[in-house]
């Protein structure tokens, strides 16, 4: 449970999205992940390329999701801000009772201590700004209801439901 944490916003995240946007575009993040070895993590696999630098204090990765049905229910610890550019597929994200249906070209910005989820189809694949950079401390799985980052365990399980594998043709080998 969260007690006293103040959420501090980015500074200019605008500003960073816009270069993270110009940066990408740029790139073929098949290639940029062939030399990376993922890591498999309940988002899916996740390849983090310390190669590409931003502006300042962030990190970038890319999440290959084609192979999950969910990436689990977290948040983000330590004013940990998370950015999604979609490059391929589309997905269903959750950030706590938001729900948004996201596709190529899309961005989302979600917020420190706000719990997300994510239901990919069988093509998503993102790539993952964090800013100050990721750490796995910061990283929260959440597996009960915790209203103070916006999760509830009854409504992830009916979201759940909603969107069955089978209706999405998610591929869970």
């Amino acid at each position: 449970m969260l007690v006293n944490k103040q959420v501090v916003q980015v500074p200019d995240i605008k500003t960073l999205i816009f270069f993270w946007q110009q940066t990408i575009k740029n790139l073929n993040w098949e290639n940029l992940i062939k030399e990376t070895t993922p890591k498999n993590v309940g988002c899916g696999l996740v390849y983090e390329l310390n190669t590409i630098k931003g502006l300042g204090a962030e990190s970038f990765a890319i999440a290959d999701m084609r192979h999950i049905a969910c990436a689990e229910p977290h948040y983000h610890d330590n004013n940990e801000t998370e950015i999604y550019f979609v490059l391929q597929g589309s997905a269903l994200v959750v950030i706590t009772d938001q729900e948004l249906h996201v596709t190529t070209g899309d961005v989302i910005v979600i917020e420190p201590y706000k719990a997300h989820f994510t239901i990919p189809d069988k093509n998503f694949i993102i790539a993952a700004v964090n800013t100050p950079p990721f750490n796995p401390q910061n990283y929260i799985p959440l597996s009960e209801t915790n209203h103070s980052v916006g999760f509830d365990l009854e409504k992830f399980n009916q979201i759940i439901m909603q969107n069955t594998h089978a209706n999405r043709g998610i591929n869970h080998e």
